[in-house]
């Protein structure tokens, strides 16, 4: 019975990403000249194909987690009616400190090299659509969401299922390195769906931009639990937002 309420308790903190995501692609797809569906349907089907992706992602980390050693004191002990304080902090502490190691590091690569040498259409287009997205999205959809859909479910299955053959320390590796690939590579249709000319650099970037944010929330995951890896996740848009909404605005009024 403890395993269903944290299963709950785990599809529970993703509604608002959810709801906040399928309100922004809602709107996006309905302004698409070709759209058949009324505002309703769209946005009770995009909620849904969320929703489902999340409680399978949620029920597959109950499952195969604790076999690789990938849980949550916290949640869990939650889910039981207990408060872990002490685990709360050590998660908190933890991922604040990985939380900005990460970002600071992934804003001095953007800013003093990727951004100047990405063609200004582009750059314009993916920024903009970050902007359109705005934090708290970020943070709900891309910092709790996507933990439980990558972290929580992904990393869980795709380690469990390396640890058959090697040991448990190689299958992490292994793993967050493919799952942390999928994962830069799940945020490149939106760019060029909108427009951006898939070079190199652009592919390359988000995709190892993505990987470096994947091995941090994933190490966090690891060692320390869910909640340290949302904070870390949650924290990179928190920190980067500034930044990006400052050089988005310049960019886009100097024409």
């Amino acid at each position: 019975m403890t395993t269903l309420y944290l299963w709950f308790i785990l599809i529970g903190i993703c509604i608002p990403g959810i709801g906040l995501m399928t309100r922004y692609t809602a709107n996006e797809l309905l302004a698409k000249p070709d759209n058949r569906m009324s505002e309703r349907a769209l946005r009770i089907a995009l909620a849904a194909q969320t929703f489902i992706l999340v409680a399978l992602a949620a029920g597959a980390g109950l499952y195969f987690g604790p076999k690789v050693g990938l849980t949550d004191r916290f949640l869990a002990g939650l889910s039981q009616g207990r408060t872990e304080w002490a685990d709360l902090y050590r998660q908190l502490l933890s991922g604040t400190v990985g939380g900005v190691v990460c970002t600071a590091v992934w804003v001095a690569c953007y800013y003093g090299f990727i951004r100047s040498r990405i063609d200004r259409a582009s750059l314009l287009i993916a920024e903009q659509a970050r902007n359109e997205l705005g934090l708290a999205a970020r943070i709900a959809s891309g910092g709790i969401t996507e933990e439980i859909l990558f972290r929580w479910g992904l990393l869980s299955i795709a380690m469990w299922s390396v640890s058959l053959l090697t040991s448990q320390t190689t299958a992490f590796w292994i793993s967050i390195v493919v799952t942390g690939i999928l994962f830069g590579l799940a945020h490149l249709p939106g760019y060029i769906a909108k427009g951006c000319i898939p070079s190199p650099l652009l592919v390359g970037s988000t995709v190892l931009g993505n990987l470096w944010v994947s091995f941090f929330c994933g190490y966090m995951f690891w060692q320390y639990g869910l909640i340290a890896a949302i904070v870390v996740h949650a924290l990179f848009h928190v920190i980067w937002y500034p930044w990006d909404r400052a050089a988005f605005i310049r960019l886009s009024r100097a024409g």
